[in-house]
């Protein structure tokens, strides 16, 4: 299973980020409901601004990370298929 591009071991390695955007939820969700600063524009602006510019960086940086892991466990596994094929030539040798 591919998703935007990555395997299922580097969905698997960056699921840890869920948590920060679960707080990043929480806190749209509490400034939603309880809205502290009331309503203007400029408030709501700082704080979704802010959140909403939190959520998308991490999100960006989420993404390059796994793309540069799935690429490194590939280089790993090419590796790893050359080491076996040099061992296996050189005992037929």
């Amino acid at each position: 299973m591919a998703l935007a591009g990555l395997t299922r071991e580097s969905i698997r390695d960056i699921s840890g980020n869920l948590v920060p955007f679960g707080v990043l939820l929480f806190f749209v969700v509490w400034f939603i409901v309880d809205t502290p600063w009331g309503w203007g524009v400029l408030p709501g602006l700082a704080v979704f601004g802010l959140v909403g510019s939190f959520a998308a960086l991490l999100f960006f940086v989420t993404y390059v990370v796994a793309r540069r892991i799935q690429v490194v466990e590939g280089d790993q596994r090419e590796g790893e298929r050359e080491a076996k094929g040099t061992d296996a030539d050189a005992g037929q040798r």
